[in-house]
């Protein structure tokens, strides 16, 4: 069995209002993407313990720049 991101994996969508200016946010995708230049290819697991292993994004807003982290739990299929 696997575990995988509900949000990447298109099981849930996402979206929000930025608190600010009241703006949709964007998915900027997932905070492991921001890590170094391998971590988009290195397997979730790689950052979190399998117990509590959760999908963070990154959302942001390109009206003010307001940003904010969103967590996932992940879905085992």
């Amino acid at each position: 069995m696997e575990k995988v991101c509900p949000v990447c994996n298109g099981m849930e969508e996402a979206s929000f209002c930025c608190p600010m200016c009241g703006g949709p946010l964007k998915d900027g995708g997932v905070l492991e993407d921001y890590f170094g230049p391998y971590s988009p290819y290195m397997d979730i697991d790689s950052f979190a313990e399998k117990s509590d292993a959760k999908c963070v994004h990154l959302f942001y807003c390109p009206n003010c720049n307001y940003d904010t982290w969103v967590a996932w739990n992940l879905t085992v299929v």
